[in-house]
C-alpha cells in the first residue's frame, strides 16, 4: 500500500499519464520486487542496465545492491521526475533515448520490467547485440511462455527458437495484474537470462526464421521455395535430407534452423 501511495504521488506531482499501449505499468508489489533482486544475484561490483526505468521504483532498490545502475527511459516526464527522485544518488547514471535506437552498453546484468510494447523486439536486441552475464526481466506471461516453448507446441516461435540457442531461460515466478499501477490485463512472469558463448551469423538465422515463421504449417521444401522466391537468398535443398523437408516448420527443432541458415547464401 505504501508503495501504491508513493507511486500515486509522484505521478501526480510530475503530470505522469500511464500509457498502457506503451507498457507503462508500474510494479507496486514489494514482493515482486524483491523477487527480481533476489533472482538477479547482484553484487557491489555489478553494473547494471535497466531499460524502462519509469518513476524509478526499482531503480532506488538496485542502487542500493549494485556498484552501478544505467537507467534509459524514453518518457520525458519520467525523465524529469528520475532526475529529481534519484539526484542524491551519485552510482545512478539516466539516459534519456529510444533503446531500440541505440547501441546497449557493455554490463553485468540486465534488470527490468520491460515495457510490454518492447519486449519481444528489445529480446532480440539483447540476444544479438548485448554484452553481459546474466538478465532478469519482466514478461507478459504469453510472451514468456513463448521463450520456453518446445517444438510442435502453439507457442513455438521464432522467438522460441532465437531464445534456445543463444541463452539458457528459467520462467522464476507469475505475478497478477494487481502487482501494477495501473493494472495491466495479464499476468506478468518474471524471467532468468544467461547467454550461451556461440558463434551464430545472428543476421542469417534472423531472416530465415522470420520467412519460415510466416509460414509455421506449411512443410519445410514448400517454405524454403517461399524463402527463394522472396529474397535473394538460395538454398541447396537436394543438400537437406528428405525427411526433414516433409516436415511441417514449427516442428523442427533449434538445431535444425540454425543448420538450415548454414545453408542459406545470397545470389550473386
Amino acid at each position: 500500500m505504501e508503495l501504491l501511495k508513493w507511486t500515486l504521488n509522484i505521478i501526480e506531482k510530475y503530470g505522469i499519464k500511464p500509457r498502457q499501449k506503451y507498457g507503462q505499468n508500474y510494479v507496486i508489489d514489494e514482493k515482486m520486487i524483491d523477487c527480481i533482486l533476489n533472482a538477479a544475484d547482484l553484487s557491489h561490483n555489478d553494473i547494471v542496465l535497466e531499460i524502462g526505468a519509469g518513476i524509478g521504483t526499482l531503480t532506488i532498490r538496485l542502487s542500493e545492491r549494485v556498484r552501478k545502475v544505467i537507467a534509459v527511459e524514453s518518457d520525458k516526464k519520467s525523465i524529469k521526475s528520475l532526475s529529481e527522485v534519484l539526484a542524491e544518488r551519485n552510482n545512478i547514471e539516466i539516459i534519456e533515448g529510444d533503446i531500440m535506437k541505440m547501441p546497449l552498453p557493455k554490463v553485468d546484468k540486465i534488470v527490468s520490467n520491460l515495457p510490454f510494447s518492447i519486449s519481444t523486439p528489445i529480446t532480440f536486441k539483447l540476444l544479438s547485440e548485448g554484452i553481459f552475464k546474466l538478465a532478469v526481466l519482466t514478461y507478459q506471461k504469453e510472451v514468456a511462455d513463448r521463450l520456453i516453448a518446445k517444438p510442435g507446441s502453439s507457442e513455438y516461435s521464432r522467438l522460441s527458437v532465437a531464445i534456445s540457442l543463444l541463452a539458457e531461460v528459467e520462467k522464476v515466478r507469475d505475478f497478477p495484474p494487481e502487482s501494477f499501477y495501473p493494472k495491466p490485463k495479464v499476468f506478468s512472469t518474471i524471467v532468468r537470462i544467461r547467454k550461451k558463448e556461440i558463434d551464430i551469423d545472428w543476421k542469417t538465422l534472423d531472416f530465415l526464421l522470420k520467412v519460415l515463421f510466416s509460414q509455421r504449417r506449411k512443410k519445410l521444401g514448400n517454405a524454403l521455395k517461399v524463402l527463394q522466391k522472396l529474397s535473394d537468398f538460395e538454398i541447396d535443398i537436394d543438400r537437406i535430407n528428405f525427411k526433414l523437408l516433409e516436415r511441417r516448420v514449427f516442428e523442427l527443432e533449434p538445431r535444425e534452423f540454425l543448420y538450415l541458415s548454414t545453408l542459406l547464401t545470397r545470389r550473386l
